[in-house]
């Protein structure tokens, strides 16, 4: 017999009877009839005290429910909060920049070729970029498959820095929207990603699925760089340094409020 508090119970137990240690001499005594009936009323009283186990099996079961309850609260409780960037592009190894907040992570990288066999002096000859747009989920979500990525290039090439960079400045404009406020809302399909045991975790909340789609208004500006096997969405490292001097807690309130504005102007009903 052994007990796993909280996952598993074993109980296994082989009856036998010692035959030297045994007496039967006052059994012996009886007719075959007689040790039948006793046999049968013996096995009656065997299962009674089966059933007994059997409710106290089920006993155990429920509280065995309570101690995983218990468990998996202390879980949730004990996920450390997601690392960011408070909606700042900080560079990091490997010239790879990153934007992050407790929900959405922009990184980028430009990586540059050279021609060292130039006659005259060692000189770039094209540039690539690469970059990705995902969501910034904690450790051990309830979901963590498909999807996480919303948007992402690896290693688009350009023969212009120029050009790249005003790519680049496109795809961080058409996603800027999602790096106004420290905690934005979850689109409502991809919240189980910020939920760890069926609880959504502490500081975040859910809105609708259109949060994540790129900004409208920088649509143009992306369309005249789009290539063929472009994805949905680009962005790097350029734009870094013209970040805004506003505190977050500012553009939070006045990105909050201009989104309210939105969602009341398309639920209001056409006439």
């Amino acid at each position: 017999m052994s007990l796993n508090p909280g996952k598993e119970l074993k109980l296994i137990y082989y009856a036998g009877l010692s035959l030297e240690k045994a007496d039967l001499s006052d059994l012996a005594a009886l007719t075959r009839e007689e040790l039948k009936t006793r046999e049968q009323e013996s096995v009656t009283k065997e299962e009674e005290v089966y059933g007994e186990i059997e409710n106290l099996i089920s006993e155990w079961a429920r509280q065995a429910g309570e101690t995983i309850r218990l468990r998996k609260t202390l879980e949730y409780l004990g996920v450390p909060a997601v690392r960011h960037t408070s909606n700042q592009w900080v560079k990091g190894d490997y010239d790879w920049y990153e934007m992050s907040n407790m929900v959405y992570k922009m990184t980028c990288r430009v990586s540059e070729s050279t021609n060292w066999r130039s006659p005259q002096r060692p000189r770039p000859i094209y540039w690539e970029l690469t970059w990705s747009l995902v969501f910034n989920t904690p450790q051990n979500p309830d979901y963590s498959g498909h999807g996480r990525q919303i948007a992402g290039q690896r290693q688009k090439r350009f023969d212009d820095k120029a050009a790249l960079e005003k790519y680049l400045r496109g795809r961080i404009k058409a996603y800027a929207h999602l790096f106004t406020e420290l905690s934005p809302p979850i689109p409502k399909e991809h919240c189980r990603r910020f939920c760890v045991n069926g609880l959504l975790l502490p500081g975040y909340a859910v809105d609708s699925p259109e949060v994540i789609a790129p900004d409208e208004s920088a649509v143009e500006e992306l369309l005249g760089f789009l290539n063929d096997g472009d994805l949905p969405g680009d962005s790097q490292e350029t734009q870094i340094a013209q970040q805004p001097e506003t505190s977050p807690e500012e553009i939070w309130s006045r990105h909050r409020k201009q989104r309210q504005e939105t969602v009341q102007n398309k639920q209001a009903p056409t006439r």
